[in-house]
């Protein structure tokens, strides 16, 4: 005669199934992907402002050069400031136009290769 046991009341189980691990994996994988993506468009910004400003503070170099001996506007003392200011910024066209006057002014323009989605950029800069 087989002995008879009675059932067990249903206990609740605990822990966690293989597909609520898998989802919370998949939801913090999608997660970090996110912050990775936005850390490196922040980096690529972060190089842009820094060409920007470089190109800005090598402008002003220029004009208070040509402010101070207006024969900078041309010749070798132009190309010797070209040659350093392309070691700061690589690639970097820069172009000055004498606009006349009294004092004379001149307009330095300056083009400069910012990656391979912008084809180049430009800061103006006049000074008397």
């Amino acid at each position: 005669m087989a002995t008879r046991f009675p059932a067990r009341p249903a206990e609740p189980e605990s822990g966690f199934s293989l597909a609520e691990c898998l989802l919370a994996v998949a939801v913090f994988s999608l997660g970090l992907l996110g912050a990775g993506a936005l850390i490196t468009e922040r980096l690529k910004e972060s190089r842009a402002a820094h060409s920007y400003f470089l190109a800005e503070m090598l402008a002003q170099d220029l004009v208070a050069r040509i402010g101070a001996n207006p024969s900078a506007a041309g010749g070798e003392e132009l190309q010797s400031w070209q040659r350093q200011a392309a070691a700061a910024l690589p690639g970097l066209q820069c172009e000055v136009t004498a606009l006349g006057g009294a004092p004379p002014a001149y307009r330095v323009e300056m083009r400069w290769p910012a990656g391979a989605e912008d084809a180049g950029r430009r800061v103006l800069w006049v000074g008397r």
